[in-house]
């Protein structure tokens, strides 16, 4: 083929690029993809109704369009319920009457256009009405979250489940019968039995924990990870002390071990350990988490979807950690509507380790709102459904009252001074 020919060959195939073309305007040449999109309206809807429901123990958020599409998040704090609902009444009047699908716009206006700011009730009220506009957004566009989200950063998120018991013998063989369902990992905190008595020890505290890790440890062997939850209740040096007699046992992560009001605290602590941190359950949005991301003070960031601002504030969470290559083990003690929003983020995030699990310790009957997701040889599968992949049972949430608030203990000293739980 002589020159010529090839010319107009290539011409006529319609590969512009060989004669200097965009490549923006090969594709429109051939295909006929128009460049002016501006006849391709998304549709309005607007939000008519915000509810706040209040069953069991639960506190989960009803946002209603014009459309008929309903969406559910799960907005639960046990600690401050009632604080959470007065929020949510708050943050109403910033959601009614707006576009739905306007999701980092409606967390901004919610967050920003206060002028009292974060801590765990505004957390948790966003969390819940972030949740319920994924929902939403997912239900739209026919497809589960996580694709809205950017896709399958993982096809599973391997999973973890808790143990307890009144001596380490107890805690023990809940381990062991969690393993035998093929559980790999398994979280863990002593000083139950205190507790009971409203007391709490430092040193007592201490050497009950190593007590219970090395009867869980005896009883699943190596291939079973162990978490070491401290709960926030050492003053730094007993942490160092816990963290040394801890050592030889090979836990996964030792969780909270001091108090969060002082992230600078946890600079000393790095220090003096090689062992693996991990903080964030506290924490209530991205700044909350920034002083400890940007020091790389842990190992693992522990938000929880449904106290840290819901799904958008976690990806923005993960997303900070992972320019620092700190990976998220998000904490999670919900139920299956805060269970799947956690699932679905973690699905999406690449820098998720594993996700905590409560409704794999036992049985599980949820009155409310199904499914729990599905968990295999202990990893968690996708939820396949539109939007969260849930469905809430509205007569049934009317149905079962919402429970008393528990008080949590009221943790003394041997001298009758104030413990923290």
């Amino acid at each position: 083929m002589n020159r010529r020919k090839l010319i107009k060959t290539v011409a006529g195939s319609g590969a512009l690029l060989a004669m200097g073309a965009s490549p923006a305007l090969a594709q429109n040449k051939t295909s006929r993809i128009p460049v002016d999109l501006s006849h391709r309206k998304i549709p309005k809807i607007k939000i008519t109704k915000l509810d706040t429901i209040m069953t069991g123990r639960d506190v989960y958020v009803r946002i209603e369009t014009d459309a008929g599409i309903v969406g559910y998040g799960d907005a639960t704090n046990h600690f401050l319920p009632y604080s959470v609902e007065g929020m949510l009444k708050d943050l109403a009047p910033y959601v009614i009457g707006e576009d739905p699908q306007r999701i980092e716009y409606l967390w901004q206006s919610c967050f920003r256009r206060r002028f009292q700011r974060g801590g765990p009730s505004t957390g948790s009220a966003i969390a819940g009405i972030d949740q319920a506009l994924w929902d939403i957004k997912g239900k739209i566009a026919g497809m589960p979250v996580y694709q809205l989200l950017g896709g399958l950063a993982r096809t599973s998120v391997r999973v973890y489940g808790h143990v307890s018991g009144m001596t380490a013998e107890e805690a023990a063989n809940n381990a062991r019968e969690r393993a035998s369902r093929g559980i790999t990992c398994i979280r863990f905190r002593a000083f139950h039995s205190h507790d009971a008595n409203d007391f709490h020890d430092h040193k007592t505290a201490v050497y009950q924990q190593i007590e219970y890790l090395e009867a869980i440890r005896e009883a699943v062997g190596e291939d079973v990870d162990l978490i070491l939850e401290v709960h926030g209740r050492y003053d730094p040096e007993w942490a160092i002390k816990l963290f040394e007699l801890a050592k030889p046992f090979r836990p996964f992560f030792i969780e909270d071990p001091i108090r969060h009001e002082n992230p600078k605290a946890l600079k000393w602590l790095r220090e003096h350990t090689d062992q693996p941190l991990a903080i964030g359950e506290r924490y209530h949005d991205k700044w909350d988490c920034r002083e400890t991301i940007e020091n790389q003070w842990v190992n693992y960031l522990r938000p929880d979807v449904n106290h840290c601002g819901g799904i958008s504030e976690m990806k923005k969470i993960a997303a900070m950690a992972e320019v620092y290559y700190i990976n998220l083990v998000p904490h999670n003690n919900a139920g299956p509507l805060g269970s799947a929003a956690t699932l679905h983020a973690a699905l999406a995030i690449p820098n998720v380790t594993m996700m905590e699990a409560g409704w794999v310790n036992g049985p599980q009957d949820p009155k409310v709102v199904k499914p729990f997701p599905t968990v295999k040889d202990g990893y968690a599968l996708p939820l396949e459904g539109n939007g969260l992949g849930i469905s809430f049972d509205e007569a049934a949430a009317a149905r079962i009252p919402f429970g008393k608030v528990p008080m949590q203990p009221y943790l003394k000293a041997i001298d009758g001074s104030v413990r923290d739980f």
